[in-house]
């Protein structure tokens, strides 16, 4: 039997956008070929594990091994997948640092209707689009007896800490000063509000949408934000791959007015709630 070997990434809502795609791209091409979708993530987080067995379940996995330190190259020996994803993050590009068939490759998946008839030996994926899968399956996680020596985010214990009741959709954004006179009206209908100038040094919640930025790059100062904090970049209609794009949970191509519109629709207030 072919595997194909998914990431799963944890956050506090669940996932990353990252591995969303990856398994729902994984499920494609799994469908097509007759192989497993095998997910894995490391470490027991207790009762976040849930959360990460239901969306994996959601978007597409067949089973979820959760691992201990290294445990993922334990399974890489054991299945020899035929493919590799991780979410374009750093701790997915660090967590396929040592597998075979590296170094991953940075993919930016744009739409669901992709066409890819498989994937690299490792690919990084970008979450460029919505899920395209919506599965009522429920997985039953299996636990490597090692588990407890798996990595797990500082904040999974105190995760109720981090949810204090703000609003996780609350949306501010930071724009160029010449935005266009369409995109703000957009940005008003969503509720989004300016960010302060101070803001990106102190995302600690909601989302910020970022629309363009110097060269396609996004500041590191991103990467201490709160873990309850995401980033939607919309880097423009002429964006090219950036590497700081492994600072933000989804990279969304178009004009802006259009991409910003499409955020009022139901499927993609299902997936940022």
């Amino acid at each position: 039997m072919a595997h194909i070997l998914i990431y799963t990434q944890r956050t506090p809502q669940g996932i990353h956008p990252g591995s969303i795609i990856s398994l729902c791209l994984a499920r494609d091409i799994g469908s097509e070929r007759g192989a497993t979708i095998t997910a894995v993530c490391p470490g027991d987080g207790g009762p976040h594990d849930d959360r990460v067995l239901a969306a994996a379940a959601r978007y597409g996995a067949d089973t979820l091994t959760f691992t201990g330190e290294g445990g993922i190259s334990r399974l890489c020996e054991r299945l020899r997948p035929i493919s590799i994803l991780v979410p374009y993050t750093k701790e997915g590009l660090a967590a396929a640092e040592n597998l075979p068939g590296g170094p991953p490759v940075p993919r930016w998946l744009r739409e669901s209707d992709h066409g890819w008839g498989s994937a690299d030996p490792i690919t990084a994926m970008i979450a460029g689009t919505l899920p395209w899968y919506d599965l009522s399956t429920e997985l039953d996680g299996e636990y490597q007896k090692d588990v407890d020596t798996g990595p797990v985010p500082e904040w999974v214990p105190e995760l109720d800490k981090h949810n204090n009741g703000r609003d996780g959709r609350q949306l501010q954004y930071v724009a160029p000063p010449d935005l266009d006179a369409a995109s703000k009206a957009t940005l008003k209908a969503l509720g989004a509000r300016p960010a302060p100038h101070d803001y990106v040094e102190n995302h600690n919640g909601g989302i910020l949408l970022w629309l363009g930025a110097e060269e396609g790059g996004l500041p590191e100062t991103l990467a201490q934000r709160a873990p309850t904090a995401r980033v939607l970049l919309f880097p423009g209609t002429k964006a090219r791959f950036h590497p700081s794009w492994t600072l933000a949970d989804w990279v969304l191509d178009g004009e802006w007015p259009q991409a910003l519109n499409s955020l009022h629709s139901e499927m993609w207030k299902s997936v940022l709630n």
